[in-house]
Order: C-alpha cells, then sequence, then structure tokens
C-alpha cells in the first residue's frame, strides 16, 4: 500500500469541520449577534464559548479568527464573518501556522508561566495581521494563579489584542474571568437538524443510509455534531457505506423500538413473565440494560405528552399508533411508572449486574403498573358510600317538633344538660376532613367516624371543660406524643361545646389542629370543629406548667430546712419537688443537714 493511500483518509469529523459560520449549523444566536457586533462596531476584546463537547466551540473561535484578519481576495477587505478562505491571513489561520493567532490548549498549559507568555506576547503589535488573537481552549484547566495573573490583561488589552475561549465547563471559570468576557452558549444541535446534515455528509461521501439509521445515530450524538459524525464514520464501516437502522441499533447496543414498546406494553398488562422474557431476548441481541431503560424512560415521556394532548414529535405511524395504546393508561399511571423507572435507572449504577438490576425494574413495574392509582380508589369510595348518604340529614338534622329520640344518635355531642336545646348543637359536617379559611383564621373540621364496635357508647362518652382535661384524657389514653404536642404548641383563645379556638406556636405543628379535631371526634362520637387564629391566646400548657413548677421552687427554697442545705453546699439547686407527708422524718433530716455541715467545713 502506497503512502498516499495511507494517509489520504480523513475522518468525516475533521474532513466536514466548518470552516465559516455558513456551514456551523445550529448556533443562529451567535451568528446573530456576532453579524450586528461587527456592523455596529462593537466588537468586544474578549469572548469565552461554552458548551457540551463537539458543538463546534473551537471551530467558531477559529473562524472568528479568520474574519477579524480577512483582507478578502483583492487585500481591501475588512473584518468579516465570512472570510473569503483564499487571501494569505485565511490559508494560514485554516493550516494553524499564522504567527498573530495563537492557540493554546489549557489541559497542557495550566501554569503561570505559560500564561506570562501570553502577557508579554501581547504588549507587542502583530507582525502582518489586523489583531493579534489567542485562542484558549479548555480554558477552565488554568489554575487559579494563572487566572489571576491574566486578570490585568484581560481586562485592559492592547486595542489590537482579541482573546477567545472555549470551555465544557463554564462553572469553573472565575467570575472574575467571565466578568470581564461575552459569553456565548452554544447550543445542543436538535435532533431534526443533525439529521438532515448527516443526509447532506451521506449523499455527498457516496453512502447509502436510511433514515431511521440517520434518526438513530442523531438521538444518539446527543446533540453533538462530533459524536454525530464519527458514529457515521463508524456505521458506514461496518455496512460496507451502507448503513441501515438495525445495524446501528445493533452496533449501539440498543434493542428495536418496536421491542421496548411491547417490554413497556407487557409491564402495564402485568405480564411480568413476559416482559423480563423480551428483556432477555433483547439483551441477547446485544442490547444494554442501562439503553434500554433509558429507552423505556424516552417512549413513557412521548407517551404522556400524547395523554396531555401535546405533539410527541416526528414518529413513525406504526409507533405512534402503539404509543397512542399505552397513552391511554391515563397521566397518573404513566408518571408513576416514569419515577419507579427514573428510580430504577439510577439504581443500575450501584448494582453489581446492571442486567440483574434492569430484570428487578421491570418486575416492580409489572407488578405496579395494572394496580389502581390513589384517586381511582378515592373515587371507587366515593361511589360505594353514595347511596347511605341521603339518609345523613334525617338523623343529623331532626326536625324542631319532633320529639326527642330515646336514644342517642351517632352524630349527636356528648351528653348536654336538660336546659341545653337542640339548636345549639352544631350541624354535622361533611363526611370528608374540609379546611376553611377565613380572613384571620383556619377552620379544621373532622367528621365522626362510622358507628363500630370500639367505639364508646354514648354514655361513655368524655367530656371536656379545658385544654388541660382534653391532654391529660390523651395521655390516660397513652397518646404521649400527642399528649406533649398540645402542650407544647396550642394557645386557647376559646373553647366551646366541641368547638375550639387555638394558636399554634412552635414548628412542625400545622397539622396538629387537624389531627386534634379527628382525635376529638373519634373519643366523644360527635363532630369538633378547631379553628386557627393568628394572634390571641394565653399560655401553653407547658408554659403553665413551667411556671407553677418555678413558684414551688422558689417557695421550697424560702423554708427553713431547704435553705439550710442550699446554704450548706455550694452550687446546690432545687431540680424536684416531691410532697412528703411523713413529719416524723424532720428532726432527722435536720441531724443530717448538720452533719454534712460539719464534714464540709
Amino acid at each position: 500500500m502506497s503512502d498516499n493511500q495511507t494517509t489520504a483518509y480523513r475522518v468525516l469529523a475533521r474532513k466536514y469541520r466548518p470552516d465559516s459560520f455558513e456551514t456551523l449549523i445550529g448556533q443562529d444566536a451567535l451568528v446573530r449577534t456576532l453579524s450586528n457586533a461587527l456592523e455596529l462596531g462593537r466588537l468586544a476584546h474578549a469572548f469565552v464559548l461554552t458548551g457540551v463537547r463537539g458543538i463546534g466551540k473551537t471551530s467558531t473561535a477559529r473562524i472568528l479568527a479568520r474574519g477579524l484578519n480577512c483582507e478578502g481576495a483583492d487585500g481591501t477587505g475588512g473584518p468579516t464573518l465570512n472570510p473569503c478562505g483564499v487571501c494569505q491571513h485565511c490559508r494560514d489561520i485554516a493550516d494553524s501556522r499564522h504567527i498573530d493567532v495563537l492557540e493554546m490548549d489549557a489541559a497542557s498549559n495550566t501554569g503561570v508561566d505559560d500564561v506570562r507568555e501570553i502577557i508579554d506576547g501581547a504588549n507587542y503589535r502583530p507582525v502582518s495581521a489586523r489583531f493579534k488573537i489567542y485562542i484558549i481552549d479548555e480554558v477552565h484547566m488554568l489554575s487559579r494563579n494563572a487566572f489571576n495573573a491574566l486578570l490585568k490583561t484581560l481586562e485592559e488589552p492592547p486595542d489590537n489584542v482579541k482573546f477567545i475561549f472555549a470551555t465544557t465547563e463554564i462553572r469553573k471559570v472565575p467570575v472574575t474571568i467571565l466578568s470581564r468576557c461575552q459569553r456565548f452558549d452554544l447550543r445542543r444541535v436538535p435532533n431534526e437538524l443533525m439529521t438532515t446534515h448527516l443526509a447532506r455528509i451521506a449523499k455527498a461521501e457516496g453512502i447509502s443510509a436510511e433514515d431511521g439509521a440517520l434518526i438513530q445515530i442523531s438521538r444518539a450524538s446527543e446533540g453533538s455534531v462530533r459524536d454525530a459524525l464519527s458514529l457515521l464514520d463508524q456505521a458506514a464501516a461496518m455496512g460496507a457505506d451502507k448503513i441501515d437502522e438495525a445495524s446501528i441499533i445493533t452496533m449501539l447496543g440498543q434493542a428495536e423500538t418496536s421491542q421496548v414498546i411491547a417490554i413497556l406494553e407487557a409491564c402495564f398488562a402485568g405480564q411480568t413473565a413476559e416482559a423480563v422474557n423480551l428483556f432477555l431476548s433483547a439483551d441477547a441481541g446485544g442490547a444494554e440494560a442501562e439503553t434500554m431503560l433509558a429507552d423505556m424512560l424516552d417512549l413513557l415521556h412521548q407517551a404522556s405528552l400524547i395523554a396531555a394532548g401535546a405533539s410527541p414529535g416526528d414518529l413513525p405511524e406504526d409507533q405512534l399508533s402503539q404509543l397512542r395504546a399505552i397513552a391511554d393508561m391515563g397521566i397518573a399511571k404513566l408518571g408513576r411508572a416514569w419515577q419507579m423507572m427514573l428510580h430504577g435507572h439510577r439504581e443500575l449504577k450501584d448494582a453489581p449486574s446492571p442486567k440483574a438490576a434492569a430484570q428487578m425494574v421491570l418486575i416492580r413495574l409489572a407488578h405496579l403498573a395494572p394496580m389502581p392509582t390513589p384517586a381511582d380508589i378515592i373515587k371507587t369510595l366515593q361511589e360505594d358510600k353514595a347511596p347511605a348518604s341521603p339518609a345523613v340529614p334525617e338523623t343529623s338534622s331532626p326536625a324542631p317538633s319532633s320529639p326527642a329520640p330515646s336514644s342517642p344518635a351517632p352524630s349527636s355531642p356528648v351528653p348536654s344538660s336538660p336546659e341545653s336545646s337542640s339548636s345549639e348543637v352544631p350541624p354535622a359536617p361533611p363526611p370528608e376532613t374540609a379546611l376553611q379559611t377565613t380572613n384571620n383564621e383556619q377552620a379544621v373540621t373532622a367528621a365522626p367516624p362510622a358507628p363500630s364496635a370500639d367505639m364508646p357508647a354514648k354514655s361513655d362518652a368524655p367530656s371536656f371543660a379545658s385544654l388541660r382535661d382534653i391532654a391529660d384524657y390523651f395521655d390516660a389514653q397513652n397518646e404521649k406524643i400527642l399528649n406533649a404536642r398540645i402542650k407544647r404548641h396550642l394557645r386557647v383563645v376559646s373553647f366551646g361545646q366541641h368547638k375550639l379556638e387555638v394558636v399554634v406556636v412552635g414548628d412542625n405543628a400545622e397539622d396538629l389542629p387537624q389531627q386534634l379535631a379527628k382525635s376529638l371526634s373519634t373519643a366523644t362520637g360527635a363532630p369538633w370543629l378547631v379553628s386557627v387564629c393568628e394572634t390571641g391566646g394565653g399560655k401553653t400548657l407547658a408554659e403553665e406548667d413551667l411556671e407553677i413548677q418555678n413558684k414551688e421552687k422558689s417557695a421550697a427554697a424560702d423554708l427553713p430546712l431547704v435553705a439550710s442545705v442550699l446554704e450548706a453546699f455550694e452550687g446546690a439547686e432545687i431540680t424536684a419537688i416531691k410532697q412528703n407527708d411523713d413529719e416524723d422524718d424532720a428532726p432527722q433530716a435536720s441531724e443530717n443537714i448538720e452533719l454534712a455541715r460539719e464534714i464540709s467545713n
């Protein structure tokens, strides 16, 4: 094989590297900004180009350098976004041998000494070009001292010096550098535009490529033109300039879209064995577990768009009909499946076997997907309760002229005095807990539970006259947490029959009024109304108990016997008070105190 044959071929990513802004795809905002800046004479002295790999950052820097120094074919041209490509400056910059356009890789030149060469060279005028241009690629790799050394020159460079920085990690570049530059965020190339670009290159290279294959390459490139051209180069070599979709799927380690849709359909139908078998079949064909889950997530997203009435994009008709069938599951089930798949996709990175982890994800999805959503369960329960609802008004709101019933109704309050009338009983609330907001308070109403064998009889229902009675009741019922929360977080504004107005204090107590209303309704068999006010109220029960304890300790400290103990022992304090009814122990206690005083002396 001759030397010409071994060196003639250039990979597509280099051969079709853009040499003008007309051939740079997907960066319309950048081209428009630079074009206006040139026309208005507002061209900055420093630029920073950022974005993911392979979208044209370095190519843009070189094109801009050529445009700034282009003199035109006749040698009379000025700065332009459309360099001629034939003048001496354009040719030298394209060949990376122009003496006034210096390109530095910051990944291998990270120190202060490397930057000092740029600083020293910036003080000299260009040798032949209009501007001396410094292109620093991967600028985020510079050290902190190197950035600091560059600050002064970057802020006030000579008029004939331009800086162009390129980076994939813009967050690692100090803000002191960014504030001195014009920033351009290069965008990922959309799949449709990428597919068109690949088709044009394939035609120019004489490569026969199916549309589906180019679409698969575009999706796999994730918006990177260099990645897309590298994949196209690899596919052309694998297929001898004939590319079909099946070969691309095999090359990328993907499963066919029809296989992934079939796995989803089996999961939503609850066919666990079928879903796992389809996964194993795709795995045997070379598909990667992580790629298959990513494809399933993409299909769930497209099905959710269909269910929401949005456009899922340009899809083949057969795939669109299958996705419509999945979309009929409803947004709730699709969203639940998305969350489960997304969590499972993260698990693959930590699992010892990605294949086993993917199978577990499918098993969980097939087990859960056919189940009804919480909204479906609530709707079913409401429909089951609907026939019994007409009887509620008859028992909860008797006519005034009716005689009192011989036995108490389930929705009546605690036993009232003979002087109380039926008008004092609050009307029965709706069957579900409701939250109502007024100008300065929130009312939380809990309906009484349905009668059951565990509910106390009406004659045994407790009655409460104060918040302390309520707290003591729940303490006796071994509801220690609720008792402590009542004492610590509630201040009483008013207390009435089955009605309580409180101010909630402290953190993590927003749900306490609703919990208290439900607990009181369950305990008494009657609805309770707990209203939350913003201001007012007295002390909490915990504050009252603390005040009582302090008074008792103060009174105890005034007792002669206790005062003698506090005086005899330095640093002694009263921590608790216990009543002692045995007066015969007092003389012995005095003798012990005297003995302790003598020992301490």
